[in-house]
Formats: C-alpha cells, sequence, structure tokens
C-alpha cells in the first residue's frame, strides 16, 4: 500500500513537472522567434535606410514614385537646362596667366593658337588648336565646324609672346567674322612656359 501510494504521489508529480517543461519550451520557441523576427526587420530597414542614401548620392537619383514615359523625360530635360553653364563672356578682355591658366585647366573656352602651324607642332598650351595669323584662311576652313558652330562662344587667342601681334591680329579678323566672345592672352607662349605649365604636342 505504501509503494502504491507512492506511485500514485510520484505519478502526478511526474506529471506537473513534464507539462512545465513543455511549457517552458514552447515559451522559449516564442522568445527565439520574436528575436529573430526582430533581427530580421532591423536589417531590412538597415537595407532599406542604405538604398535611398546611396541613391539620394547618385548623380540622376531614380524616382521614388512611379513616372510615365513623359514625366520622365520631363525631369531629364529640366536637369539638362540647370546643368548647363552659363558661357564665358571673354570680349575684349586681355586676360592675365592665372586667368588663362584657369579658363585652360577648367575647359571654359577654346583656346586659339595664332602662332605658325609648326610652332604649334612643336608644342602649345593643351587643348588649343592652330588659327596661325600666316595662314589664317586655311585653318579657319578646317576648323569652321568648331568655329561657327557658335559665334558667342568663348575664344581665347595667344601667340609667342607679350611682342607678338598675331593674336592681337587674329582676334579682330574673327571680330570681323561675326564673332563676339573673344578674348586675348598677352603673356603667351613664353609667359605660359616660364610659368612651367604644362604643354601638349599632336
Amino acid at each position: 500500500m505504501i509503494s502504491q501510494s507512492n506511485s500514485y504521489a510520484i505519478i502526478p508529480g511526474e506529471r506537473f513537472v513534464a507539462g512545465e517543461i513543455f511549457a517552458m519550451n514552447e515559451e522559449t520557441g516564442r522568445g527565439k522567434i520574436s528575436r529573430d523576427f526582430l533581427a530580421l526587420s532591423m536589417l531590412a530597414l538597415t537595407a532599406l535606410c542604405l538604398g535611398l542614401l546611396l541613391n539620394q548620392m547618385r548623380n540622376h537619383p531614380l524616382p521614388l514614385v512611379y513616372q510615365s514615359k513623359a514625366e520622365g523625360l520631363q525631369r531629364a530635360v529640366e536637369r539638362i537646362s540647370q546643368n548647363k553653364a552659363a558661357p564665358v563672356s571673354l570680349a575684349g578682355k586681355n586676360l592675365t596667366l592665372e586667368t588663362f591658366r584657369e579658363i585652360v585647366e577648367q575647359r571654359k573656352a577654346l583656346i586659339l593658337d595664332a602662332r605658325p602651324e609648326i610652332f604649334h607642332r612643336l608644342g602649345h598650351v593643351p587643348g588649343a588648336v592652330s588659327l596661325s595669323r600666316e595662314d589664317f584662311e586655311n585653318r579657319y576652313i578646317k576648323l569652321r565646324g568648331i568655329l561657327e558652330k557658335d559665334k558667342n562662344q568663348p575664344l581665347v587667342v595667344y601667340c609667342a609672346g607679350s611682342d607678338c601681334e598675331e593674336s592681337e591680329l587674329v582676334q579682330q579678323a574673327l571680330a570681323k567674322l561675326n564673332f563676339t566672345n573673344v578674348a586675348v592672352f598677352r603673356g603667351g607662349w613664353a609667359a605660359w612656359t616660364q610659368a612651367g605649365l604644362p604643354k601638349e604636342t599632336p
């Protein structure tokens, strides 16, 4: 009887313990799922924020709202219009070396070398094209497509040095051909090379 009584006492206890363990396991499982869901949510949120940040850093961010073809094209036109730099006004100016260097480096104007073409071939200001005074007509005809695409475009003429008159003569010739935005760099090739600035050869 005693052992029987003890068995009845033990069995309910064992059932109770098993039920408690099952409940604990179930609660632990739910906690793990909650933690996994939270971690996944945080990862997704981080990825979204990073994606939005990288999109804003693009030159042309992708639209976050759907745009029709016409709307997308209109936005492209607006961006191009905003990014179009106003032409530099150089008409009649005599440029310093520093200003001329800035124009050359930033490609703000078309640079014209008024020296004889042979000297241009031996070395010239980077980006400059030959429009020599002595062979002006032939050189102009060769450059017509570049020059006449816009007669208001900024042009800078230089020649050998401060004592050289070739650049001013070419400037005057261009003015007679209705070019409206032409400047002269009086220092010329001499000032450029004496300053140790880079030169270019064909």
